[in-house]
């Protein structure tokens, strides 16, 4: 199985994600966000319309700015900020062959998303 992985070098979070994915010997390719940020298409399939905030990044200079936590934006307003600022979109991201979305870091969640692939 290889996964695509949206990340950043500087995150906590990625680090430990890959770092786990690494002990579990699941082959990644890498894509730094902020320059090779998923595709419009894949952001689609990622932001829950019922859920715009789970996939905000509330670090983000973009979030902070214009007061996201309280003015969450309707998911395709979201999905234009993430393309304009890809800093936006909370990381990681991974993408599984099928197309399967799996976005943030918890061990458990991530070790079941692995199970289904």
């Amino acid at each position: 199985m290889a996964l695509k992985f949206y990340g950043k070098k500087s995150c906590i979070t990625c680090k430990k994600a890959m770092a786990f994915l690494d002990d579990q010997r699941v082959t990644v390719e890498e894509f730094a966000i902020e320059t090779q940020p998923p595709s419009r298409k894949v952001l689609e399939k990622l932001v829950d319309p019922a859920n715009v905030k789970a996939s905000l990044n509330a670090r983000s200079t973009l979030y902070k700015e214009n007061n996201l936590g309280k003015n969450v934006p309707d998911a395709k307003t979201a999905i234009d900020l993430m393309l304009q600022d890809p800093n936006l979109i909370k990381r990681p991201v991974i993408l599984a062959e099928d197309g399967t979305l799996y976005q943030g870091f918890d061990e458990e969640s991530l070790k079941a998303f692995l199970k289904k692939h």
